[in-house]
């Protein structure tokens, strides 16, 4: 990489000062498995059966990204059509389509990244564990981390064998909007927003959302909260207290949703996984969904 490269790179990462997070096994977590650090991601680069994902948007991606990696921007896996139909993030066909075309199948070990933001790439690592991969790790602290380690970047898109991806949905993993409606006032679910507290209490309204509020009952407790200045994920211990502070224990059955259920709430479901909270599911119709129907209630 070039010195000019280097600094534009740097430039356009933030003013942020990053420095190496330390190792999952450090931090306490349950399932460190579900994270990979930026050295073990670097030994991984130009292995077989490994796929590295870039969850930017294309002109991100373009401007520069980890060797090998291929692009799929995070909101082209989240199609409202499809999860207004049965809270799939998107049809079988596409899923199939798109992690096919970017050369995955059930072998290829998958480690998926964003510029940093966190949300970008636990929605990908969401629609990839939906769809029954068993195999995806999420880069913790991203391509910020990554410039910051001064490790090697390129502009060139790599050459992919396409595969056979198989999709096979989970369910399970997701709720839909008319089970939410039965279930608002079940003792034994708590509905979590996960977006800003503006956007909690109506004062922002943002494109694509049709009124301002939130689901009745749901507590707040905004993505952010589960990750350092560093862009990497808080402690074990740290990410309990957040939850418990709201009334999440590991026997909570927890729906998170955020405007679009593909993104800021699918870091949260990703951060209880990782402390071993593993009943959580994503009202993947989100407030995008849930405030473009005018019969159904809110709170501001």
């Amino acid at each position: 990489m070039t010195r000019t490269l280097r600094w534009l790179l740097a430039a356009g990462a933030g003013a942020l000062v990053l420095v190496a997070s330390p190792g999952a096994s450090a931090q306490g977590y349950a399932r460190g498995d579900l994270l990979i650090e930026t050295e073990a991601a670097a030994k991984l680069l130009g292995q077989p059966n490994v796929r590295l994902i870039d969850a930017a948007d294309a002109a991100s991606y373009q401007r520069a990204h980890i060797p090998g990696a291929v692009n799929i921007f995070y909101l082209d896996v989240a199609k409202l059509d499809s999860r207004k139909k049965n809270g799939h993030p998107l049809s079988e066909a596409d899923a199939e389509k798109i992690f096919g075309d970017a050369g995955i199948d059930a072998n290829t070990q998958v480690v998926v990244y964003d510029g940093g933001e966190g949300p970008f790439a636990s929605g990908v690592w969401f629609v990839l564990e939906f769809f029954g991969h068993k195999n995806v790790k999420v880069l913790n602290g991203g391509f910020r981390k990554w410039l910051k380690e001064g490790r090697a970047v390129t502009q060139e898109a790599p050459a992919v064998e396409k595969k056979k991806f198989a999709a096979k949905p989970q369910p399970q993993k997701v709720a839909t909007r008319e089970w939410l409606e039965k279930n608002l006032r079940n003792k034994d679910v708590v509905v979590v927003d996960n977006r800003s507290f503006n956007e909690y209490i109506g004062k922002d309204v943002r494109p694509g959302a049709s009124r301002g509020g939130h689901i009745p009952g749901a507590v707040h407790l905004e993505w952010t909260k589960f990750s350092d200045k560093l862009n990497t994920f808080k402690s074990a211990q740290d990410i309990e207290k957040a939850l418990k502070q709201r009334g999440i224990t590991k026997d909570t059955k927890v729906v998170t949703y955020c405007q679009t259920g593909i993104g800021r709430s699918t870091d949260m479901a990703l951060a209880m996984r990782l402390i071993g909270y593993d009943n959580v599911v994503e009202y993947t119709g989100s407030w995008e969904e849930w405030s473009a129907d005018p019969r159904l209630p809110l709170e501001k």
